[in-house]
């Protein structure tokens, strides 16, 4: 079973909007060498589900080279149709990817229990690789709460994992009814989680940060409770930061502090959007670096 901090990569664009693959290559690089678990790729932080089936497979086949087996990866694969999930599920396969994450079949949220658990068999029987439910109801429309998990579970033997980002059900809620299920949590908060068997995070607001998410993770994957409140403590800071600009200049301030850690990013997200402002830019510097965040 995968554990510890998965933090989902941002997938940058140049000035002509495709998948810079050279900053790409240097932020899978930047997360590993800070020592992160694994990585979630393509998801919502990813830009997934606002990129074309051949920008996604462009964009997962330069991770997964670059990675080279170092840690897993895993690649979220979810679309609003089973067989643009099952092609690019099957791309990822191909290129040896560790997983593939799936978001519920979006846009239709009145789809019935047994269509939402026919598109994830789509992908299990088309693939032999572990999948991950990706429960992220506030984008996709739909929930997968611990009970459903378990109908599904039963159905789909190869599903391995959760990512539970606005979830309505409680965390270890599926950490009881799904043992064999490894259950990150999509928050910042670990302290009174990994104790009791989640199996760690996949936060977007701290992915910038990576070394502060590892260190957080081991200490209390080694029970070290008072480093663990100072890593909780700086981690919970950061994440309140970044989410902070983040509701009120949408993704943007995720470009921006990878530009303060030294990457190029010159386009993210894929859409276009107004720049943060400078002041709000240079104050959310100043804040990390009094926190000792950067």
């Amino acid at each position: 079973m995968i554990r510890g901090v998965l933090l989902p990569i941002i997938t940058p664009f140049d000035e002509k909007v495709r998948v810079d693959e050279e900053i790409m290559r240097q932020l899978v690089d930047f997360h590993i060498g800070a020592g992160v678990h694994g990585l979630f790729v393509l998801g919502s932080t990813g830009q997934g589900p606002a990129m074309s089936v051949d920008e996604r497979k462009k964009a997962a086949a330069i991770a997964l080279d670059q990675a080279k087996g170092r840690v897993p990866v895993i690649i979220h694969v979810g679309t609003a149709d089973a067989q643009s999930t099952v092609e690019l599920a099957e791309h990822a396969a191909a290129n040896k990817a560790d997983a593939v994450a799936i978001v519920p079949p979006y846009y239709y949220s009145d789809h019935t229990e047994y269509e939402i658990v026919a598109h994830y068999k789509a992908v299990a029987k088309a693939v032999p690789l572990p999948i991950f439910i990706y429960e992220n109801p506030k984008y996709s429309g739909i929930s997968v709460p611990p009970g459903f998990a378990v109908r599904m579970k039963e159905q789909v033997p190869t599903l391995k994992g959760i990512k539970v980002a606005y979830g309505q059900g409680a965390l270890l809620e599926y950490v009881r009814l799904l043992p064999d299920v490894s259950v990150f949590t999509g928050n910042a908060d670990l302290f009174g989680l990994v104790p009791f068997g989640l199996a760690g995070m996949i936060n977007p607001p701290t992915s910038f940060v990576p070394e502060l998410c590892v260190e957080l993770f081991k200490a209390l994957d080694t029970q070290d409770y008072a480093r663990a409140v100072e890593a909780q403590k700086r981690v919970d800071t950061a994440a309140r930061l970044v989410a902070a600009e983040l509701r009120k200049y949408g993704r943007v301030p995720l470009r921006e502090v990878f530009r303060m850690r030294g990457f190029d990013v010159k386009r993210f997200p894929k859409w276009e959007t107004e720049p943060m402002p400078v002041e709000a830019r240079e104050q959310l510097a100043r804040a990390l670096k009094e926190n000792r965040i950067l």
